[in-house]
């Protein structure tokens, strides 16, 4: 799996995160770690600062959670807590994908279009990486779109999401295609675009109801055979970057 970062601006708190966040989704930092300012200074090209201060971030989101004599530690990965973050993305969501078609300019429309190209030409891809980068790009500017700053709070149960996803890539295949969530994403954007918030609510919905299906379906999974359903977290070296 090829290393893959996309990072976007110049201040050194937000590359910083963003760096830390790809390596929780891409599992790069394994849930549960202990994470060390120590050792992401030797890894990353960020200082202690900036490293310090993305880490307070993705602790106050609830990436990362601060424990006694451990420090941080990446939050764990298990059906339970996502279904707590489904619970939470659907209440959100079916306010703000609505809020995005009824408030979007056109400038954001021609950025949403692009998008949208992007998922279409990466759909079906064996590699997973670029259309997680898609999602991340996607559901930002829907916030942006929206015009409401607390729907950011989105933002970090969309990485736990793409994790999940990631981590129990296997098992949702025996089911569902891969094509599916893509698929969800290019009907939703198009619906945003044209502004059509009764099209872009229904197609929100139809998408929560499938998030909802795959989640339950990993979840009876791994409770009948918890050792076929392990996270799939490749060997150091190889786990890639969003």
């Amino acid at each position: 799996m090829e290393p893959m970062m996309q990072l976007a601006g110049d201040n050194q708190t937000d590359l910083a995160y963003q760096a830390l966040e790809d390596m929780i989704v891409t599992m790069a930092l394994a849930p549960g770690a202990r994470v060390v300012e120590a050792s992401l200074m030797k890894e990353l090209p960020f200082g202690r600062t900036p490293l310090r201060e993305a880490m307070m971030r993705l602790a106050a989101e609830g990436l990362l959670v601060a424990q006694p004599r451990r420090g941080m530690v990446v939050r764990e990965l298990g059906f339970a807590s996502q279904m707590k973050v489904y619970e939470t993305r659907r209440a959100l969501e079916l306010v703000l994908v609505p809020a995005a078609a009824r408030r979007r300019s056109a400038e954001q429309a021609r950025a949403l279009k692009r998008i949208m190209e992007t998922f279409t030409e990466k759909l079906g891809s064996e590699d997973p990486h670029e259309l997680l980068l898609a999602d991340r790009s996607f559901i930002a500017l829907l916030v942006s779109m929206s015009g409401n700053p607390f729907m950011r709070q989105l933002l970090p149960l969309y990485s736990l999401s793409r994790r999940f996803w990631l981590a129990y890539r296997s098992l949702f295949a025996r089911r569902y295609r891969d094509e599916q969530l893509t698929e969800f994403h290019i009907q939703i954007a198009a619906a945003v675009i044209a502004g059509d918030e009764a099209a872009a609510l229904e197609r929100a919905t139809a998408f929560l109801n499938f998030v909802e299906s795959y989640t339950l379906y990993v979840g009876r999974e791994l409770a009948h055979s918890p050792v076929a359903g392990s996270p799939a977290m490749p060997p150091r070296a190889d786990r890639g970057r969003l």
